[in-house]
C-alpha cells in the first residue's frame, strides 16, 4: 500500500510538531477561505488519522458503531472453535446457501417457528465490515460492501424497475462469497468462510451450510401455543406499529433459548442427546418471491402470541451485552470474533484521496475550518460549544459517496493481498502487536480522564481569587489531574531551574513530549530491528498521530500548571497574597480550557462521553436506538409506536426501513406506504450521510433510562 506525499497534509495533527515526516506540506484545502485560526492549539481537523485510530478501537463494539455507523474499514477475523451460531426460520428446512443467522428476534413469534443452533468444529477465518454494515436502509451503511463487490455505493442493479425485498441483500451475500472462491481464498472447509456485520448485535452471512467447519447440533420447532381468543398480553394497542424490522440479528450472541422437548430427560437421563443428520441441501440462497408472511385476520394473531411482547426486548438486551466501551467505561465488546487488526484495512488511509479531498473542503465550509485544516472558532454561528459539538461528531457525516472505481479497485487489491498473506501459517506482514487492545489501552487512559479534567478546569468560574482556600483547593485537584497524565513521561529539573523550564519550547517540554507521544510504538522503529508490512505502519502512524494530539496538549498544560504552583503555590496558604492570584492565572486556565475542548473535538471520540445522566434501575437498560429498534414517538391517536417505523417523510436515514418489514414488502401489521425510490447501478444518494442534529437522534445523544415495553410502545412525542 502506497502512502502519498499528501500524508504530510492529512496526517499532521498540529503544525508546530510535525517533526515525523520531511515531506512538503499540501493543504487539501481551499485557499481561497480567508479564515484564519486564532487558536494556539493548532490541531488539524482535515487530518485522517484521528478517524482511522477510532476505527481501529471500535472494532466489534455495538456502541461505537451505533453513532458513527458508515462504516469505512474491512478486517480479517477469526471464529473460536466450538462457537454457537443461531439460525430461526420460518419453516423447517434447513437453510441454503449463502445465507444468514437469521435468529429469533426475527424470525420468531410465527406459527411455524424453528431454531437451528451450530457450533464451530475448527477456527474459522472470517472478513469483517465495521459500521452498522447490516442495516438495510440508510445514508452510507452498506457502502463499503457495494464497494468491495461492484466498485460503486449503488449495489447492483435491480430486475425490473423497483423494490424487490431482499434482493440486494442476497446479492452481497453472494458476491462476497463468491469473491472468496473466485480469488481462491477461501470455500467449505477452508479459508474465509463467512462475513461479520452489525446492526442490533452482530451477525454472520456463513457462505456454505454444507461446510464441515460447522455442525448442526439441534433444530428445533419452538412455535409456541397461541393465547386462548380473546386473550392478550400484549402491553401496547391495536393501533400501535409493531413492526418487526431487521433481517439478520444476533447469531453470534444470542441469549440460549434452553428449550426442553418434553420426555427428553427420560429417554436420555445421561447420555449426549443425538446430534441431527447433516444438511445436504446445494440449492443457493435467492430473495423469495413469496416469503413467510406474518399472521393476519380479522384481528391481528400477534396479539396472541405470547412471547411477541418480549421479543424485541430480547434482542434489544443481547445487543446491550456487546455494548463495548462508551460513557459508562470500558465494557464487552463482540468477543465471540476476534479481528486480525495487522491486516486492517480502510478507505480512512491517506491513500484514498478521491475521498478525502472532497471531505476536506466540504468541512472547510460546514465547519469553518482554514486551508491548513484549523478551526478558525464558531464562524457566524457564534456559538463555541454547539460548533465544538459538530466538530467531534464530524465523523457520523462521514460516508464513501466521493470513493472512485479506481480507489474501490486498490482497496480490493489490498485485501486481497492482505486475506491471502493471512492464509500462511506464518504471515510475512503480522508482527503479532495486539493493536486493537493498544487503541482500547489509549481510549481507557485518556477517554474519561479529559472528560473529567474539563469539568475540573470549568469550576474555576465559580472561585474568586481572593478565597485563598478554594482557590488552593481547586489549584491541587488541577495538579493533581496533570500530574497523574505525566507521571509516566516527566522527569522534574533541578529545584533552581529557571521559570523558563515550564514552557512550551523548552528542553523539559520536547523531552517529556516526545516519550509521551511514542510511550506505544518507541520499540517499533526501524533502528530497534522491527519490520513492519505496510498495513502496521499506518496502524503505527495513526497511533503516534493520535498520541502526539493528546500529548501536545497535556505536556504544555501539564507543564504550566507546574510552574504556576512554584510560582504561587509552593508556599503556605497564609503567606499568598491576592496579587500572586494574577490576571496570567485567569488567562491561562482559559486557554487550558480551550485547549482540552480542541483536543476533545479532534479525537471525536463522541460516544464516550454520552451516557445515561441517571443510574438505570434493575429492570431498565440505558437505550440507545439501534436500527431497526428504534421506537419513535407516538401520535396523539393512540399509534405509530414500535421498531422500525421510519423518519418522517420516509426518508432514508437513521430510521427504521420505510418500506416496511425486510421480505415482506409491507409492515408488520401491515399499512400503506409510498412507493420507494428505484437504485440501479449507478447514481448517488440525494443527501450525504447523516444529519445528527435531526429531532428523531435525541434518544442517541441523550441516552434514556428504559423499561422493557420502551420499544414496542415508543415514545412520547
Amino acid at each position: 500500500m502506497r502512502i502519498p506525499k499528501s500524508l504530510a497534509a492529512l496526517g499532521h495533527v498540529f503544525l508546530s510538531l510535525s517533526t515525523a515526516s520531511t515531506a512538503q506540506q499540501q493543504p487539501l484545502l481551499d485557499p481561497s477561505n480567508e479564515a484564519s485560526s486564532t487558536s494556539q492549539w493548532r490541531f488539524n481537523f482535515s487530518s485522517e488519522a484521528p478517524h482511522y485510530f477510532a476505527s481501529v478501537h471500535g472494532l466489534l463494539q455495538q456502541w461505537s458503531n451505533t453513532f458513527f455507523p458508515n462504516g469505512h474499514s474491512i478486517v480479517p477475523c477469526e471464529i473460536a472453535p466450538f462457537t454457537k451460531l443461531y439460525h430461526g426460520r420460518m419453516d423447517g428446512d434447513v437453510p441454503p446457501s449463502p445465507e444468514c443467522g437469521m435468529a429469533y428476534g426475527i424470525m420468531g413469534g410465527s406459527r411455524n417457528s424453528h431454531m437451528l443452533t451450530y457450533q464451530t468444529t475448527r477456527r474459522v477465518k472470517c472478513i469483517y465490515f465495521d459500521g452498522e454494515s447490516a442495516t438495510l436502509f440508510g445514508s452510507g451503511q452498506l457502502d463499503s460492501q457495494n464497494l468491495q463487490i461492484w466498485g460503486n455505493i449503488s449495489g447492483p442493479a435491480r430486475p425490473g424497475n423497483g423494490f424487490r425485498g431482499l434482493y440486494d441483500e442476497y446479492a452481497r451475500a453472494a458476491g462476497l462469497c463468491d469473491w472468496f472462491r473466485e480469488q481462491n481464498l477461501g470455500g467449505p472447509g477452508w479459508g474465509y468462510e463467512g462475513i461479520v456485520r452489525m446492526n442490533a448485535g452482530f451477525e454472520m452471512i456463513w457462505c456454505n451450510f454444507s461446510s464441515p467447519s460447522i455442525r448442526l447440533i439441534s433444530h428445533l420447532n419452538i412455535t409456541a401455543p397461541l393465547l386462548p381468543e380473546g386473550g392478550t398480553n400484549v402491553m401496547v394497542t391495536e393501533q400501535d406499529n409493531v413492526s418487526s424490522a431487521s433481517y439478520c440479528p444476533l447469531p453470534l450472541s444470542e441469549r440460549d433459548t434452553n428449550v426442553v422437548v418434553k420426555g427428553q430427560e427420560d429417554v436420555y437421563p445421561t447420555s449426549y442427546y443425538p446430534l441431527p443428520p447433516s444438511p445436504t441441501r446445494s440449492d443457493k440462497a435467492t430473495d423469495p418471491s413469496d416469503p413467510p408472511r406474518p399472521p393476519v385476520g380479522g384481528k391481528p394473531e400477534w396479539l396472541r402470541e405470547p412471547f411477541f411482547p418480549s421479543q424485541a426486548w430480547s434482542w434489544y438486551m443481547s445487543a446491550t451485552q456487546h455494548y463495548g466501551s462508551n460513557g459508562d467505561g470500558p465494557g464487552r465488546g463482540e468477543t465471540h470474533v476476534k479481528p486480525i487488526s495487522c491486516g486492517f484495512l480502510t478507505y480512512y488511509s491517506p491513500e484514498f484521496l478521491s475521498q478525502a479531498i472532497p471531505r476536506a473542503k466540504e468541512e472547510q465550509k460546514s465547519l469553518n475550518l482554514t486551508k491548513e485544516g484549523l478551526w478558525a472558532g464558531p464562524g457566524e454561528v457564534g456559538i463555541r460549544g454547539k460548533t465544538l459539538q459538530a466538530l467531534t461528531r464530524r465523523r457520523r457525516l462521514h460516508d464513501l459517496q466521493d470513493i472512485t472505481p479506481s480507489d474501490a479497485a486498490t482497496m480490493r487489491q489490498n485485501s486481497e493481498k492482505v486475506l491471502r498473506d493471512l492464509l500462511s501459517d506464518s504471515p510475512a506482514n503480522c508482527s503479532g502487536i495486539e493493536w486493537t487492545a493498544m487503541t482500547n489501552d489509549i481510549v481507557q487512559t485518556y477517554g474519561s480522564s479529559l472528560f473529567n479534567f474539563l469539568h475540573a478546569l470549568e469550576k474555576f468560574e465559580n472561585i474568586t481569587v481572593t478565597n485563598k482556600t478554594l482557590l488552593r483547593g481547586w489549584m491541587v485537584d488541577v495538579r493533581d489531574q496533570t500530574h497523574a497524565f505525566l507521571l509516566p513521561f516527566l522527569e522534574y529539573p533541578d529545584e533552581d531551574a529557571s521559570e523558563d523550564v515550564w514552557v512550551r519550547d523548552s528542553s523539559l517540554f520536547k523531552a517529556t513530549y516526545s516519550r509521551c507521544r511514542f510511550q506505544y510504538t518507541r520499540l517499533l522503529d526501524p533502528e530497534e530491528g522491527v519490520s513492519l508490512g505496510p498495513e502496521e505502519l499506518l496502524l503505527k502512524w495513526a497511533i503516534e498521530e493520535t498520541t502526539g494530539g493528546i500529548c501536545s496538549a497535556l505536556v504544555d498544560i501539564g507543564l504550566a500548571v507546574e510552574g504556576i504552583w512554584e510560582s504561587n503555590f509552593n508556599i503556605p496558604v497564609n503567606n499568598t497574597s491576592e496579587s500572586q492570584m494574577s490576571t496570567k492565572l485567569k488567562s491561562e486556565v482559559s486557554r487550558w480550557t480551550s485547549g482540552i475542548e480542541e483536543l476533545m473535538a479532534w479525537l471525536g471520540w463522541a460516544g464516550e462521553w454520552v451516557r445515561c445522566e441517571e443510574r438505570c434501575a434493575w429492570d431498565e437498560s440505558c437505550f440507545i436506538p439501534m436500527w431497526p429498534l428504534i421506537p419513535f414517538p407516538r401520535r396523539r391517536d393512540g399509534g405509530g409506536g414500535g421498531p422500525g417505523r421510519g423518519p418522517p417523510n420516509n426518508r432514508p436515514g437513521y430510521g427504521g426501513p420505510p418500506y416496511g418489514r425486510p421480505g415482506y414488502g409491507r409492515p408488520y401489521p401491515y399499512a400503506d406506504f409510498p412507493s420507494p425510490p428505484n437504485n440501479g447501478s449507478t447514481g448517488r444518494r440525494p443527501s450525504r450521510g447523516f444529519n445528527p442534529w435531526q429531532s428523531n437522534e435525541d434518544d442517541l445523544w441523550s441516552p434514556r433510562c428504559v423499561k422493557s415495553d420502551y420499544i414496542l410502545k415508543g415514545r412520547e412525542a
